[in-house]
């Protein structure tokens, strides 16, 4: 039981890790966009959108880990209330 109580904290901040990481990904797609927005003519538009687009996938891969975790600890959580 200890064990398993060890393991559902470990997810727990893993989850506040992966929520900070989506967060922090926001929040610098925001900058990028605003930084666009008001100095346009120095960036090159097809090496924005790269830049961007890895950005993108970075999130959706997070994202991804996000909902195995998530599903770990549900299955967890209802063994953990079961024994």
């Amino acid at each position: 039981m200890d064990e398993a109580m060890t393991t559902y904290n470990s997810y727990v901040e893993e989850e506040e890790a992966l929520y900070k990481q989506l967060e922090t990904l926001e929040l610098c797609q925001c900058a990028i966009l605003d930084h666009i927005y008001r100095y346009g003519e120095q960036f090159n538009k097809l090496t924005a959108e790269e830049v961007l687009l890895c950005m993108y996938q970075l999130e959706d891969t997070t994202r991804l880990e996000l909902l195995h975790l998530k599903l770990a600890k549900a299955f967890l959580a209802f063994e953990l209330k079961h024994n």
